[in-house]
């Protein structure tokens, strides 16, 4: 059921949003590029014995191997890289503005290179939801947005969100000969390879305490072992233009972890925003769910 699968990029939105939280235990410890590294190591340490268990062998199809290349390179390498430079040199305002476009870089590349539909219902859905996430990150403060410049930060956000679109794509296409857990192992397989050699020079970690620790564990198992699963898995049954919308309940539920973890408050124009994430969601994937339901239905009438 198609159902199973939007819960799954659900909670998917719901574990990338944790990592802002532990964020903060881990940035004082090591650099941008470390943090990336030591993530997606511990990762591929705890997917090797998982991929075995379920599949019993460990290498992917060989149709698979430039598409998974192509995950890690943009998923794993690029977009964290372009996401830390952007970061370097804009507001954080600005980066988020910008990730709310993470959808739309996927719908685009989704179209372009896979030849998915684009309906007027889905377009509505993607812009009812685009709006939800600038309220939801502007707090209402529509200065924020029409006050909006670019600048080099701007244009390497620009950069991270269309590399994460390219990897929606690269993923979808692995998946056609591969499973998503074998597709998550070898894109973090590809990315550590990629980008530990330029980080070995300047890989530390400085007084890694309970608290970095077990906030390392967190974004290496639960933010990436089983979010990345989820979201391949995800694109893999619903397509990367579905799964995208998905990413719009970040900014909610980073939100909400803010508000029980971190002592900040929600304003109603906050929850207002939230309801237009979850409304443009629902419009662009709740007609296609029941199209699928009476599809299932009329298979088993004929059997």
């Amino acid at each position: 059921m198609p159902i199973i699968f939007f819960g799954l990029l659900l909670v998917t939105s719901m574990l990338w949003a944790g990592n802002f939280v532990a964020g903060k235990y881990m940035v004082d410890h090591a650099s941008a590029l470390t943090l990336t590294d030591l993530r997606w190591m511990i990762a591929v340490v705890f997917l090797l014995p998982l991929v075995w268990a379920k599949e019993k062998r460990l290498l992917p199809d060989k149709r698979s191997l430039l598409y998974l290349f192509l995950m890690g390179l943009t998923g794993v390498v690029l977009f964290n890289i372009f996401m830390f430079l952007a970061l370097e040199r804009t507001s954080s305002n600005n980066a988020g503005l910008l990730s709310a476009l993470n959808p739309v870089a996927i719908a685009t590349a989704s179209f372009l290179l896979l030849g998915e539909k684009m309906s007027v219902r889905k377009v509505l859905g993607m812009v009812i939801s685009i709006v939800g996430v600038l309220v939801v990150i502007s707090k209402g403060e529509w200065a924020r947005i029409i006050q909006f410049e670019l600048n080099h930060g701007d244009l390497f956000m620009l950069a991270a969100v269309a590399s994460w679109g390219a990897y929606s794509v690269a993923g979808r296409k692995a998946m056609e000969y591969t499973s998503a857990l074998m597709s998550t192992l070898w894109s973090g397989i590809f990315g550590v390879f990629i980008l530990f050699p330029f980080n070995l020079p300047t890989f530390r970690i400085a007084d890694g305490d309970a608290s970095f620790w077990i906030a390392v564990l967190y974004v290496s198992i639960g933010a990436t072992v089983v979010a990345m699963l989820f979201w391949n898995l995800g694109v893999q049954k619903v397509g990367g233009t579905k799964s995208g919308m998905f990413l719009n309940f970040n900014p909610i539920f980073t939100a909400i972890f803010a508000y029980f973890l971190l002592g900040e408050t929600m304003s109603m124009t906050q929850l207002l925003g939230s309801g237009l994430v979850i409304g443009g969601v629902l419009l662009f994937t709740l007609q296609s769910s029941e199209k699928t339901v009476a599809i299932e239905l009329k298979k088993r009438s004929a059997s």
